[in-house]
């Protein structure tokens, strides 16, 4: 029999508890056909033009905050290597989502997905933003990217920001379409990418921990959103705090104030620092679970990523950090460690093991996929 580490465990969703790589490769390959299809007007012939292991091997040439940023760096280069040259001042009449209208009924961009996707050299567009910076900093610098009038990218998602709808509507059901946003998909109607996200852990493995310890997740994503991926997943039944994106007070998100807040064109709530909402999902499990007195509490993610201070909850909570690293780069658990990791784990096993050992057993660096 297992026996946990700790009294009350705190996983980063998106580090630690869920994997959306194929769901995200996905979402931006799907995106990139549906903006030059249902927008511009390309034939769906012989499509994608960038497959999920397209999206992947660019990923890891670039550093990218967000998904969008993908898709939008992977349109841009798309629409540039496009063998018409089209001129802005032939379609003066129009403004935002109006003009992309104009130009698919142009007829002027008549190839498919397929003899587009023939000509679009990921590395060496690669190579064209790692010389600017690299990932969306280098995208904004570059400046003589052809068509690039036609890449909808600021603004509002109900405006005039297709860049950003349509990756939503690939990525999320109607139902939380509608509750971010207000609205139904517009140009999505089939299954979305959101469903393809899987866990790093099995749900056994997740109730086992839940016998054992409280479980709480942080996460940056909106709370409707972050209940349906773990229900999905099959382990939403096992958690007991999830701290959102949208989190207003003590970690509760006001649906109403958040959908008045996007009416505005703003965007969602601001979220507190990392390191007080990850305090938060630790005092409102203490509060639910009535847990007088908590001794051993450990948070499972990547304390490298900047902003996050989770030293100052070293000192606070007597936090144990076991850090991630899934591709058990040297430097990367060099860096985990030098941001006060306790422990590091390089695989979902090691991972379990590291929560679920009797605590006081022996463990040997290097050993068994872990790292003290």
């Amino acid at each position: 029999m297992n026996f946990s580490n700790f009294d009350l465990l705190i996983f980063d969703m998106e580090d630690a508890l869920v994997d959306r790589s194929d769901a995200l490769g996905s979402a931006v390959s799907r995106a990139v056909d549906t903006y030059l299809t249902m927008l511009l007007g390309l034939r769906p012939e012989g499509g994608p033009v960038f497959s999920v292991a397209d999206v992947a091997e660019f990923v890891s040439r670039q550093q990218f905050e967000e998904p969008i940023d993908v898709f939008h760096s992977l349109l841009s280069m798309a629409i540039h290597v496009m063998p018409i040259d089209l001129n802005e001042s032939d379609f003066y009449d129009y403004d935002g989502r109006d003009v992309l209208e104009a130009v698919k009924n142009s007829g002027r961009l008549s190839m498919s997905l397929g003899e587009l996707s023939k000509i679009c050299n990921v590395q060496e567009f690669s190579k064209i933003l790692r010389g600017k910076g690299g990932g969306l900093k280098g995208l904004k610098a570059q400046r003589n990217l052809r068509n690039q009038w036609l890449v909808l990218a600021e603004g509002h998602i109900m405006m005039d920001n297709l860049v950003k709808r349509i990756f939503a509507e690939v990525y999320l059901e109607n139902e939380l379409f509608m509750k971010e946003y207000g609205v139904e998909r517009r140009f999505i109607t089939d299954r979305a990418c959101i469903r393809r996200e899987r866990g790093y852990l099995e749900p056994d493995e997740i109730d086992t921990i839940r016998r054992q310890c409280p479980i709480s997740v942080v996460t940056s994503r909106d709370l409707a959103e972050a209940q349906f991926v773990l229900d999905n997943i099959g382990i939403g039944r096992y958690i007991d705090c999830i701290v959102s994106a949208d989190a207003m007070g003590m970690g509760m998100a006001d649906p109403d104030e958040v959908v008045w807040i996007r009416s505005l064109g703003v965007g969602g709530a601001e979220a507190a620092d990392y390191a007080t909402r990850v305090a938060d999902a630790i005092e409102r499990t203490r509060a639910q679970e009535a847990l007088d007195s908590v001794i051993r509490i450990a948070w499972i993610g990547d304390c490298t990523i900047e902003g996050r201070n989770m030293s100052a909850l070293k000192d606070r909570y007597g936090l144990t950090i076991i850090g991630i690293s899934l591709a058990g780069d040297p430097k990367n658990v060099a860096a985990l460690k030098d941001k006060g990791a306790d422990i590091v784990v390089s695989d979902p096993e090691s991972m379990l093991k590291a929560i679920t050992e009797r605590q006081g057993r022996a463990r040997r660096p290097g050993r068994g996929g872990y790292n003290d």
